[in-house]
């Protein structure tokens, strides 16, 4: 970290321009009750505009003249200055929603709060159990992977004696409360990495729809293109991570057990009083909110490859139909004066090969020669008048 490197990076790094702006406290203060706590990824343009003309009006009424702008006029700097992005969707409304330097700046001033308890020992076991699992998968030795499950198991039967015995120990409120806070920032943690997947999938489609605006090569070649950068998506280490995530999440057991899971944690006296908004109550929902939106980037691939096909064989079609009426008023205009020329195929300047099916020769019929691989001695008998007399 060099010193012009850092001066390089405050000037042009979206996260720290948005804490170094003169508008810091206002927009992230926005941002925050509009997304964040609100818990929404994705808001119209018109709901945004309503949300910021009242949040500026509370603030202008605190300090008079503040904030002397529209709420669009500001909603506009957001977006412009990539605090922000707009996009259109099925709807003619602009939608917005955070970007991911957003995200990380909203989640690094998150961090910078005083916590009343921090939960190292989850974030412990959480790392050990890590270590552990790859230790075990990544052990080529079958003898001490199969050591390793039989110690499992006879800690899992001493667990269940215990039980028996009523002698297990429970996890008291300090250990739910730990394990609860250890949940809530892995999925807040979870959705932030989403929308970081989803900007890297969807530069990776706007090189897609770039090579199938810019190429004017044959269907081939153009498809060929965009088929591999749509398996350079899905064979990314992010891709693939995604990927295999989604198809958990989608699985009707895995989120049925999911729904379970998350009724089964707020029946719990402890939970509910360190979280009365429940805020991971729709945990699912929001997982699946923001999982959809990346699957509906790598969709739009699929929808740019057909409108390619369909653009392309519009033009083709059109330029053979435009041929095609070019032949009929040559006709037309020649009906009245026929060609007195038997010649009347030559075109004067033009190269054109015309293999018409009179040309062609009939058919022949072909006799075969059939050899006999057999060699045939034949002995000749010669006699005493076989030979002309020498005189």
């Amino acid at each position: 970290m060099t010193y012009n490197y850092l001066k390089t990076l405050k000037a042009t790094h979206q996260k720290l321009r948005l804490l170094c702006s003169d508008n810091f406290a206002m927009s992230v203060s926005f941002f925050h009750a509009v997304f964040v706590e609100a818990r929404r990824t994705t808001m119209a343009q018109s709901e945004l505009v309503r949300h910021l003309e009242d949040y500026l009006f509370t603030l202008n009424e605190r300090q008079s003249g503040a904030f002397p702008k529209t709420a669009q006029e500001y909603l506009n700097d957001f977006a412009g200055s990539g605090y922000l992005r707009k996009y259109y969707a099925d709807a003619d409304e602009p939608l917005y929603d955070l970007t991911p330097q957003t995200q990380k700046a909203l989640e690094w001033i998150e961090s910078l709060q005083k916590r009343e308890f921090v939960g190292s020992r989850s974030r412990f076991s959480l790392i050990f159990d890590l270590l552990e699992e790859l230790a075990f998968e990544t052990d080529l030795d079958d003898e001490a992977r199969i050591a390793k499950l039989e110690a499992q198991k006879r800690e899992i039967d001493a667990q269940i004696d215990a039980i028996r015995s009523k002698t297990a120990r429970r996890f008291d409120e300090s250990r739910i409360k730990e394990q609860y806070m250890q949940i809530e920032e892995i999925a807040r943690n979870l959705k932030y990495d989403f929308a970081e997947i989803e900007y890297n999938f969807r530069d990776l489609n706007t090189r897609a729809m770039e090579t199938i605006a810019l190429r004017e090569d044959a269907k081939a070649e153009v498809l060929g293109s965009i088929f591999a950068i749509e398996d350079e998506i899905r064979d990314s280490d992010q891709g693939k991570s995604f990927f295999a995530f989604w198809q958990l999440l989608t699985d009707m057991q895995r989120s049925a057990r999911l729904s379970e899971l998350i009724e089964k944690l707020y029946a719990l006296e402890s939970v509910n009083r360190f979280d009365p908004q429940r805020r991971l109550k729709n945990l699912k929902y929001e997982l699946l909110g923001s999982g959809e939106k990346i699957v509906t980037v790598t969709g739009r691939l699929i929808e740019q490859l057909r409108r390619f096909i369909d653009d392309r064989v519009w033009v083709e079609n059109r330029r053979i139909l435009q041929l095609c009426r070019g032949i009929e008023k040559q006709a037309l205009d020649l009906r009245e004066s026929m060609p007195k020329s038997r010649r009347f195929t030559v075109l004067p300047g033009a190269k054109v090969a015309l293999n018409s099916i009179a040309d062609k020769r009939l058919y022949r019929l072909r006799t075969e020669t059939v050899f006999t691989p057999r060699i045939e001695h034949r002995t000749r008998e010669i006699g005493v008048g076989s030979f002309p007399h020498p005189c």
